[in-house]
């Protein structure tokens, strides 16, 4: 029994690496959102294990790709790879250092950072964003778990590639690719596609760990246990062992530099506010995911966070309130319903000519079932936004106004028109452009 556990250990390691893995991401989106937030957003924990453990395969694929192997010229295009996405991880520095993004990228990027992916992908669904996602996870299963199955049962085009350098991820770490793959596709639209970034780049780790362990610089040693050479079961355990011992050494340093990255980016206090900034938004998206998924109570955790920052936003006092009915719990509503109504009303006592505040007037009205007052409120935007737009015609915040007063209105064309003319007069503004995107969406 011992000397088959150490047979097995690295696929033990593996299997445990990535059941560990998927069950904090589980629990966590069910139970700890913060958690989950801290695990995938932006300059935290989660992107650190990205780029920590991209780097790892990259330095160690960087090795191999100086044997004598057949397979190094893959191991130089993974080195290469490797070493592009982990710095579009980090924008190039920017992350780490903190410099002003280029006027170019500032313009065109659309998220306005230094890197390159992001002036095809960006924080809004496109056509070409699904196309890419939907291409990468395709990629993924084939090269994670086709591929590795049909050398195990020696599929002459499978031999065919691995004869001329085509390195397979040993068949252990399937699952890291297959779940990656699905998570790639978003199905659960919860900011998945982090998780499954974590996935391959561990998945790449333990890969380049596996060939530098099990291949030396003067020959190719078969990298799967029913290939493996004809040894003696206790050598092969204790080879086995070894192999496990070095997988844990490298999942190890990767979530150590990971912690301290994370850990010195947040004792910086320009940093620290950045990153806040980034949760808070995270908060109320979140928010959103949750109490679209019918977790009234988290959601409305999650939104009273975002209330203790920004205590006047009428907005989120409507989500509390629908969360609050939605749970049948009146007197919350109430509570929450009439303080954005007071809110809505001294704003409207003080700017009563602007479209954004009879805007919010209508949807507060709404909730409270005051149709009357609703439909006055949205005819008094409409008409505030149209004399705007007749007066600016070359405004793109204008036409913004109009289109949001319109999109209210369920006139979904006229949104659409509208969002359209704004982003064309703001080609490089990301609010316009993620308008314009979402009201086509609405459209088709």
């Amino acid at each position: 029994m011992s000397h088959m556990l150490k047979l097995k250990s690295p696929l033990v390691f593996a299997c445990v690496l990535y059941l560990a893995i998927v069950s904090f991401y589980t629990v966590a989106a069910i139970w700890y959102p913060m958690a989950y937030i801290w695990a995938t957003y932006e300059d935290l924990a989660g992107e650190w294990v990205q780029f920590w453990s991209i780097a790892v395969a990259f330095a160690i694929a960087t090795r191999l790709a100086f044997t004598r192997s057949r397979f190094r010229w893959f191991f130089s295009l993974l080195a290469v790879s490797c070493f592009y996405v982990a710095m579009e991880e980090i924008s190039w520095g920017q992350r780490l250092i903190g410099f002003s993004s280029p006027d170019y990228f500032r313009a065109n990027n659309l998220q306005g950072e230094t890197n390159i992916h992001n002036f095809l992908t960006g924080p809004f669904g496109t056509n070409l964003k699904a196309a890419l996602s939907y291409g990468l996870a395709i990629a993924l299963a084939l090269y994670g778990l086709v591929y590795p199955l049909m050398l195990r049962f020696r599929f002459r085009l499978a031999m065919w590639f691995d004869a001329r350098g085509l390195a397979s991820p040993p068949l252990y770490l399937w699952p890291y690719f297959a779940t990656a793959a699905f998570l790639e596709c978003s199905p659960f639209r919860i900011n998945e596609a982090e998780v499954a970034e974590i996935l391959v780049g561990l998945g790449l780790t333990l890969m380049t760990v596996h060939y530098q362990f099990t291949r030396s610089g003067s020959q190719d040693v078969p990298s799967t246990d029913a290939d493996a050479a004809d040894t003696s079961i206790g050598l092969r355990g204790a080879m086995s062992a070894r192999l496990a011992f070095r997988l844990g050494m490298a999942t190890t340093l990767v979530l150590v530099f990971s912690a301290g990255t994370t850990t010195a980016l947040y004792a910086s206090p320009s940093r620290k506010a950045r990153i806040d900034r980034r949760i808070q938004n995270g908060v109320e998206k979140f928010a959103g995911r949750y109490a679209r998924y019918e977790r009234w109570g988290v959601a409305i955790d999650l939104y009273e966070r975002v209330l203790e920052e920004e205590p006047d936003r009428v907005s989120i006092l409507r989500r509390l309130s629908e969360c609050a009915r939605n749970m049948g719990d009146q007197a919350k509503f109430d509570e929450y319903i009439h303080r954005a109504l007071a809110i809505d009303l001294k704003n409207n006592e003080e700017h009563p000519r602007r479209a954004s505040v009879n805007r919010s007037l209508t949807r507060t009205y709404r909730a409270l079932g005051d149709n009357e007052r609703a439909q006055q409120h949205i005819k008094w935007a409409l008409n505030i936004a149209l004399h705007r737009v007749e007066k600016h015609p070359d405004s793109a915040s204008a036409a913004y106004s109009l289109g949001k007063t319109y999109s209210l209105m369920a006139n979904r064309g006229r949104a659409l028109e509208e969002m359209s003319r704004a982003f064309t007069l703001r080609p490089h503004s990301k609010k316009y452009r993620k308008a314009y995107y979402r009201a086509k969406g609405n459209t088709f």
